[in-house]
């Protein structure tokens, strides 16, 4: 059964289910109400006719009150002595009834209840009895009896149902209508997205999702699957272009090694051509170990199973090694490196052989890009609980363009002068990484002609 078909049945029933029970209940309280009313109307009237009795119990007061009584519809009135005889009445009844009267009287009397609704007959409308007593100033007692015929009641009950029926059958149209309406409303946009689903499970990945200006669950839905094929789109298009890259970067040194070994094995060469050619293949089977390498590592960072092995470590010390390492680099290029700290607590807790790599590849990278004789800033501070590091420099500069996507594998702002400098496209995202796992961040700027500054925050001890 379809959704549409199950939600049209749920809302007719639930609204059938509604008249029912709120027809039901404006019956129930009507009837109390109209019952609590007729009591309160009876034994007024009772009350009424025994104070004018008690005041003047001569022949015309009496006919007086016979007269009122036997001008209300439905009902029996009777004026009984102290021993329960009649003395007058407003309508004939028989000697059976009487006695049914005279009983009741007598029972209530000592169970002081006035008023009582009494079913007559059976399957017949209940009827309001009820008495009270009187004594005339000449010292005469007796009792005023009513026997009230709730028929107007019936009469009403009939309009009220019939009154129902047809404010249920205008409700169970519009319940149709209502229903049709909030199926297809509803429906429509679920169906649209399992559409989708389907699509993009067949591949189909630049899907159009319809546009909604409401905020309901489904519309959200809808923006959600857009957002979902939209980064499978980019997954997709990223697999091919890091499959395409590791084909590229893989086939170069594979094609010098199968080249130069093809000559070293089919060809009489001399010693020292035989030593060149080796160092090349060499060379180039060193490169194809640390791309496979680095491309290890990411992985195992991207997927969060690489275990740090922290310790507290000195920041400036820590870079004083640093420095160290890369004396003879800098001193090739005649390039200024100068670091700054000029906070004497920077300790911090780090793996200091995946946190060096991570340093090491950005201050590679600004002594690649940096021109002989130009300047290398690292600033080392703390503010509060975090602390920095700045590595600035005077390159060439990255353009505005390709700053948001540098962290990318295999990205390069410039590919052939990145291939010709000996970057793997890598070492920015393997820094990212790293930083990452020490609960870090990472952030660049920079201008082309004018240098770049990257800027390096984690936990401070």
């Amino acid at each position: 059964m379809k959704l549409a078909t199950k939600l049209l049945i749920a809302i007719f029933f639930s609204i059938v289910f509604v008249i029912l029970v709120m027809s039901l209940s404006f019956y129930h309280f009507s009837k109390s109400y109209y019952k609590h009313q007729l009591q309160e109307d009876v034994e007024n009237r009772l009350l009424s006719h025994a104070e004018i009795l008690g005041a003047h119990s001569d022949e015309t007061t009496l006919a007086h009150v016979m007269m009122m009584e036997a001008g209300q519809e439905e009902n029996t009135f009777i004026i009984f002595d102290e021993s329960l005889q009649v003395i007058n009445s407003s309508r004939y009844f028989s000697d059976e009834v009487l006695a049914n009267y005279q009983l009741w009287i007598s029972k209530k009397i000592h169970q002081n209840i006035k008023t009582e609704f009494i079913d007559t007959m059976e399957e017949h409308i209940p009827h309001a009895w009820s008495y009270t007593s009187f004594a005339t100033i000449d010292g005469e007692r007796g009792y005023l009896f009513i026997d009230q015929d709730t028929g107007s009641f019936e009469k009403t009950r009939k309009h009220i149902f019939l009154l129902t029926l047809g404010i249920g059958f205008l409700a169970m149209c519009l319940a149709v209508i209502v229903s049709f309406y909030l199926s297809k409303r509803l429906t429509n946009p679920i169906m649209k997205a399992q559409e989708l689903t389907r699509e993009i499970a067949s591949g189909r990945l630049d899907v159009d999702v319809p546009i909604s200006t409401s905020k309901d669950e489904v519309s959200i839905l809808l923006s959600d699957i857009s957002i979902m094929a939209k980064s499978l789109k980019e997954y997709r298009d990223e697999r091919q272009q890091f499959l395409t890259n590791i084909s590229h970067d893989l086939r170069t040194p594979l094609t010098y090694i199968k080249g130069y070994s093809a000559l070293l094995k089919d060809q009489q060469l001399e010693p020292p051509v035989v030593k060149e050619q080796s160092n090349i293949i060499y060379q180039e089977a060193s490169r194809m170990e640390h791309l496979v390498q680095d491309l290890f590592h990411l992985m195992k960072y991207e997927e969060g199973s690489f275990h740090l092995d922290v310790e507290r470590t000195d920041l400036k010390g820590f870079f004083d090694q640093i420095q160290t390492k890369l004396k003879l680099d800098i001193q090739s290029k005649q390039l200024n490196l100068k670091a700054h700290a000029p906070n004497d607590d920077m300790y911090v807790f780090i793996d200091r052989g995946q946190f060096e790599r991570a340093v090491m590849n950005l201050v590679s990278n600004a002594i690649r890009h940096t021109q002989p004789g130009g300047e290398i800033n690292v600033t080392l501070t703390r503010e509060n609980q975090r602390c920095m590091i700045e590595i600035h420099d005077n390159g060439t500069g990255i353009p505005e363009k390709d700053l948001d996507r540098i962290w990318e594998r295999f990205y390069r702002v410039d590919s052939s002068r990145s291939t010709k400098l000996g970057g793997s496209g890598l070492g920015l995202a393997i820094t990212k990484e790293i930083i990452h796992l020490h609960n870090g961040s990472i952030s660049v700027s920079s201008k082309m002609g004018e240098g770049t500054t990257f800027i390096i925050e984690i936990p401070a001890e």
